[in-house]
């Protein structure tokens, strides 16, 4: 069994959690430290999950043991901090979105591509059993030549619904005592509303059944001015929160896309692509598994497609021990950082179509992943 790659976790909020869980499982990285600008959280991690080294960030990025460092910082230092580790010398994962804008995702790639470096982007749900069966029914021809999707996202909050406000000023919130969570007094601003948070996920689900896109005509709203939150506190809406689109992918498929935080949810399926031998539809993308339905012409009826591949459980972080395999092998990684650059351009061409009133050809394109194999066994990653 070869020695699994060493890892460091930057950013100690909830979401590191199930990447912790992760690391504990997956044979290819092993995760020998935790930081964050909190000292409580990256010490409360620690202590959870048996990780060897809590720290400062600092110390993380100059552990010459380290290899990948795991981006979880909030969204606005994304690209900064991501540049941190590139100039450290670290392959870098991210969480999604990569950066907000086109231009840090451009300066990034090409700094990682002079230091002969590896980015990997969030999210990775597409390595899921769900969507690797929904992959291989397009490639299989199950629904003949693709040239039309459709994929939604509909949520709105009801304030009551909403947790109590909290009182420190951590950006992200961790399990630890005394950390705090102010990812929802930010949901409203440029780069974290529902479209930059909502959107990678099912940009990554598309990217990986249909290819990379060619060009957008977008649309975007903000409802209202103000929402309220936290039990009545009125937080300012900075940015759109309503998104619609028509994407146009470089195989030529239509796809009606809508991020939206402010439609209370109907049950409109999540994505769906159309063929010329049939329908596919998929489930929610923030997930690994669930049912994937096949209708063809000589049937009415939908008809769910056996699964033959693993991860149908939330796995988030099975991206990096690809990408840690992918490196020692010599071989292009799935959860590509051109794949999450990809999606920056696009989110930011559906708002800059609508500024502009005009369609926006993208500035970016990116390798479609390529499948797992049926069969893999669960924490495992082909070579």
């Amino acid at each position: 069994m070869r020695t699994p790659t060493k890892i460091g976790i930057l950013g100690c909020g909830v979401i590191s959690g199930i990447y912790l869980e992760t690391s504990k499982k997956l044979d290819a990285i092993e995760c020998v430290a935790v930081a964050d600008v909190e000292p409580t959280a990256a010490r409360y991690r620690a202590n959870q999950y048996e990780i060897p080294k809590a720290c400062d960030p600092r110390e993380l990025l100059a552990d010459p043991e380290i290899k990948i460092v795991v981006n979880l910082t909030p969204n606005h230092v994304h690209a900064p901090i991501a540049m941190e580790i590139i100039d450290a010398g670290k392959h870098l994962y991210s969480e999604k979105p990569l950066t907000i804008y086109r231009e840090e995702s451009t300066r990034l790639l090409a700094a990682a591509a002079k230091a002969n470096l590896r980015i990997g982007a969030a999210p990775d749900t597409f390595f899921g059993g769900a969507w690797q069966t929904a992959r291989k029914a397009i490639d299989d021809g199950l629904i003949g030549e693709p040239f039309a999707a459709m994929a939604t996202f509909h949520a709105r909050r009801s304030p009551a619904a909403e947790p109590e406000q909290p009182s420190a000023t951590s950006a992200t919130r961790s399990t630890a005592p005394g950390t705090v969570n102010f990812r929802h007094t930010a949901a409203f601003k440029y780069g974290v509303a529902v479209p930059f948070d909502m959107g990678p996920y099912y940009l990554h689900a598309l990217i990986n059944l249909l290819g990379p896109a060619r060009r957008v005509f977008g649309a975007t709203k903000k409802v209202l001015d103000e929402a309220v939150r936290f039990g009545g506190v009125k937080l300012k809406v900075e940015s759109p929160t309503h998104a619609a689109a028509l994407l146009e992918f470089e195989r030529g498929v239509l796809c009606h896309f809508v991020m939206s935080g402010e439609i209370y949810e109907t049950g409109l399926p999540h994505i769906e692509v159309y063929g010329t031998e049939g329908s596919l539809r998929c489930p929610d993308p923030n997930y690994f598994h669930g049912p994937v339905y096949l209708r063809r012409p000589e049937s009415r009826e939908m008809v769910e497609l056996e699964c033959k591949h693993s991860y149908n459980q939330d796995s988030r972080g099975v991206g990096i021990g690809d990408m840690a395999v992918a490196t020692r092998n010599g071989r292009p990684h799935r959860a590509s950082g051109e794949m999450g650059a990809h999606v920056v351009d696009i989110i930011n061409a559906i708002h800059e179509s609508w500024d502009r009133g005009c369609r926006i050809e993208l500035q970016t394109t990116c390798s479609r992943p390529q499948p797992l194999p049926p069969g893999l066994i669960n924490w495992t990653i082909d070579d």
